[in-house]
């Protein structure tokens, strides 16, 4: 049965959250942008997710002469870049795609960060909407305002301001992501949980309905970011460090987060829920001095006025004002918890 729920946001787009409503939302949007005159839809997506979708989605489509162009890319984090790009660019040249067009990105936070780049540059700007399937995407990519390019070895230092017609999140597509992907979404929301209310754990302890999972996020979102939008920053020094390190070879996005929280805020609970959604307690390959010096290096421009965010899952966040030799000692105890101090 279709399910539908506009999701709290500051976004001038409606986000809705739903089961069984990706295909119908997109249809009722097709349809009404077709009044007038008929549009062309070019859908961005992966192999993975075609495969797996292509006929509850795609076929949901042509049932209703509904012929969309699928234009399939390579969906991974690491070919994020121009290259993708200009295939996209390409595509949409070979069917003479217009801005009264409608482009829609199906798939994960890659999927959704290049096609709005595209829709923010090619004809000097498109109409968009997105369809993510990942539980990360849906709550990162769907509220995002900006779309950011890998440039060499670089991550996200290519950046477009962006903004969808709509976003529709289905969770009826999450049973098919692997659980290594899952994990970007979980630390997620072990985050807000401990930037808002550390009871939202429990949607993950107890395995609850992700419809009211999502939704319930997003509310959390809402008052973290009207107390401090810079709360998001919570636990960024060490996930950077770690990512920076390994350069994503080893640890996900998600698992450096979770590394990051458990740092900032450890606890028997927290690593409990850990081992059940299987992300690792220890750092392996990297001491803690490496670490810590790429810690102090991103904190150097700041010179002796480093803020540092600090919660507890009370629903009070802190920003805690150091100099650089607090801060040298403050991480250094912090990645104590999670790096091995009998190997490297």
């Amino acid at each position: 049965m279709t399910c539908v729920k506009r999701v709290e946001s500051l976004r001038r787009y409606p986000i809705e959250c739903g089961r069984q409503m990706a295909h119908t939302c997109l249809i009722d949007l097709i349809k009404q942008r077709s009044s007038s005159a008929p549009v062309k839809v070019a859908i961005v997506t992966d192999k993975e997710v075609n495969g797996l979708h292509h006929a509850g989605f795609i076929t949901e489509l042509e049932k209703r002469e509904i012929a969309p162009t699928v234009i399939q890319i390579d969906g991974r984090q690491s070919s994020k870049n121009f290259d993708v790009v200009m295939q996209v660019f390409e595509r949409l040249m070979d069917i003479s795609f217009t801005p009264d067009d409608l482009l829609v990105g199906w798939g994960g936070g890659s999927i959704m960060d290049v096609t709005a780049f595209v829709a923010s540059t090619f004809l000097g700007g498109l109409t968009y909407c997105l369809v993510p399937t990942t539980l990360m995407s849906m709550l990162e990519s769907a509220e995002a305002d900006t779309s950011y390019l890998n440039y060499m070895s670089h991550k996200d230092c290519v950046s477009v301001k962006c903004e969808p017609v709509a976003v529709y999140m289905d969770v009826d597509f999450l049973p098919t992501v692997p659980e290594h992907f899952m994990k970007n979404g979980y630390a997620q929301i072990i985050r807000y949980a401990m930037l808002d209310q550390i009871t939202l754990l429990n949607r993950l302890v107890t395995k609850a309905d992700m419809f009211i999972t999502i939704d319930e996020c997003y509310l959390a979102k809402a008052r973290i970011r009207e107390q401090d939008p810079c709360a998001f920053d919570f636990g960024k020094e060490i996930k950077e460090a770690i990512l920076e390190h390994f350069r994503f070879l080893r640890y996900s996005e998600g698992e450096a987060l979770a590394f990051a929280v458990a740092a900032m805020n450890p606890s028997e609970a927290l690593f409990r829920l850990y081992d059940m959604l299987g992300f690792p307690r220890k750092l392996e390959g990297v001491s803690k001095e490496s670490l810590l010096r790429r810690i102090m290096k991103n904190l150097a421009p700041y010179k002796d006025d480093v803020t540092v965010i600090s919660a507890r899952g009370t629903g009070t966040i802190e920003k805690l004002k150091m100099t650089q030799a607090e801060a040298l000692l403050f991480f250094s105890e912090k990645l104590d918890v999670i790096c091995d101090l009998h190997g490297h």
